[in-house]
């Protein structure tokens, strides 16, 4: 994809949250405070369709409670956004799965709906966190870009031999995932129920084989795949490398990974003026 030069991205996000934030929020709430309750409902009251019918009500009102409530806070999805903190809306749910299995494990006895409502508390508690952080960090980028000016942009898949391992990977993990649930419902295995949570490794994995549109602004590297942007400074890139497959930005913390693009999806026309747009803001942070 050619690259372009000198123009102003993104518009300034909203003060409060939009609709579709407010609804994830909610649901998200709804997801980690749904189990407690249903769990407490439980022990006054008997019969699988009368709890279900609980557990129904309970996720409608907590959604729309909490979803309004969120709706009403301004700037909160910019401010989550820009702090690392945003980073346990998805790992909190799995104090349900830690707690409940955890007792268990030890000899305490726990309810007999515990086991479905962890699964539900944690499974879907880290889905729409992970949602929730990745709505949250596009906001933020939106915000900070408003005033941002645009050096460079490409749009690249990954690597053709990490497009491969990838694929593999969520092969490996959707046969596996999928498996294990059988197994425990077919010859009563608990533990490998708990495979189900590799389910989730194939979602990002997915996501490499389509191409992702990148953004050397002043700002920083904006990492876009719609409808979700991701910036990260200057500061976080310690530099780059140029191969004759690959165009791959190192972060500074070993912890993360770096950027990767197929240089075949680049223009050679352009991509002097991308490398120069690097070398000009990776040796400027200095």
């Amino acid at each position: 994809m050619a690259t372009q030069t000198g123009a102003a991205v993104g518009q300034s996000a909203a003060d409060y949250p939009d609709p579709s934030y407010a609804i994830a929020a909610g649901l998200y709430a709804a997801a980690l405070l749904t189990p407690a309750i249903v769990l407490v409902l439980s022990s006054v009251l008997s019969g699988a369709a009368v709890l279900y019918l609980s557990f129904l009500g309970v996720v409608a009102s907590i959604a729309i409670v909490a979803g309004w409530s969120v709706s009403r806070i301004r700037g909160l999805a910019v401010s989550l956004g820009g702090s690392s903190t945003v980073w346990l809306l998805a790992a909190l749910p799995l104090v349900w799965s830690v707690g409940v299995f955890g007792s268990s494990a030890i000899g305490w006895e726990v309810p007999d709906i515990a086991a479905p409502l962890a699964v539900v508390g944690t499974g879907g508690g880290c889905f729409l966190g992970l949602v929730l952080v990745a709505l949250s960090r596009s906001r933020y980028a939106t915000a900070v870009l408003a005033d941002s000016e645009e050096f460079a942009q490409w749009e690249a898949r990954w690597p053709r031999r990490w497009r491969y391992l990838s694929v593999a990977g969520m092969v490996v993990a959707m046969t596996v995932g999928g498996v294990g649930i059988l197994v425990q419902f077919a010859f009563g295995i608990d533990w490998a129920g708990s495979l189900y949570y590799l389910l989730f490794i194939w979602t990002p994995l997915a996501g490499a084989v389509n191409p992702r549109t990148f953004r050397v602004t002043a700002a920083g590297l904006v990492v876009e795949r719609s409808p979700l942007r991701r910036l990260r400074p200057w500061s976080a890139f310690k530099g780059y490398t140029l191969t004759t497959d690959a165009l791959i930005i190192q972060t500074a913390a070993w912890w993360c990974p770096a950027y990767r693009s197929d240089r075949e999806d680049i223009d050679e026309d352009e991509l002097d003026t991308l490398v120069a747009s690097l070398d000009e803001l990776l040796t400027s942070r200095e």
